[in-house]
């Protein structure tokens, strides 16, 4: 199917009667994978993203996505935070679960989820990422993808999602669906509270980041360049020798 590369788009849409929305995509680094492994992603398949949450008071706690024991996978530290979904949920059609977990603490402020250390990526709706209605496949094997979307929980304030660096697949150049990180700020001034959750629907897909790029063959008419520039090399090279002997 072909694509089009996106640069970058800026919309804003009310994703629920509770949160206001915004989701934003930004090119930053691209990003190849060498291709992708599926697209129906469980929470177990994505052990190993990096999980950083910041708060209002600048403090920042990290963990990296694993098994939680319960039936649940995801990303969680004592008393700050916990973001999580179910081990064999899929998440283009399952809520990510996030809650702050410092009671009577400093609110958390954003979230930045970083797919490539899980050999993940996120995949959003294609062609009209804020209108999955008309979601269609973007990358080949991608399948329909889901952009963030506020699906509930206990915080009512505005949240902004910024998707970053896109990624291409097997040496083709990107088409805007696919990306390697996804970062959520909550735009209250208080950011969400102690005590509060956020719940999201991001759709995944697992990719092969960790294995060598895909050497690119050349055309047969590339080979043929190729030879004749060969050829006038050598002639020149001999023509050279001829003069230096005489």
């Amino acid at each position: 199917m072909k694509g089009r590369t996106a640069v970058f788009m800026a919309a804003s849409l009310l994703a629920s009667a509770v949160q206001a929305q915004t989701v934003n995509f930004a090119p930053g680094a691209q990003v190849n994978s060498p291709a992708l492994t599926g697209f129906q992603t469980s929470g177990a398949q994505m052990v190993g993203m990096r999980v950083t949450a910041t708060f209002v008071d600048a403090s920042i706690f990290q963990d990296n996505w694993r098994d939680l024991g319960g039936g649940n996978h995801g990303a969680s530290v004592a008393g700050r935070f916990r973001l999580s979904m179910g081990s064999t949920d899929d998440s283009f059609s399952s809520n990510w679960t996030l809650a702050n977990l410092a009671t009577g603490g400093p609110g958390l402020r954003s979230l930045r989820i970083e797919g490539r250390e899980g050999r993940t990526l996120f995949d959003v709706c294609w062609t009209n990422p804020l209108n999955c209605d008309t979601n269609v496949e973007g990358t080949p094997g991608s399948a329909n993808g889901w952009t963030l979307e506020s699906t509930g929980g206990t915080y009512a304030g505005g949240v902004t999602g910024l998707y970053t660096n896109r990624v291409s697949v097997g040496g083709n150049a990107a088409v805007g669906d696919l990306w390697e990180e996804l970062n959520i700020r909550f735009d209250a001034p208080v950011g969400l509270t102690g005590g509060q959750t956020y719940l999201f629907r991001a759709d995944t897909d697992n990719s092969r980041f960790d294995a060598p790029p895909p050497q690119i063959v050349p055309e047969p008419s590339t080979y043929a360049l190729l030879a004749t520039g060969l050829a006038g090399l050598t002639a020149v090279a001999r023509r050279r020798r001829a003069t230096t002997i005489a």
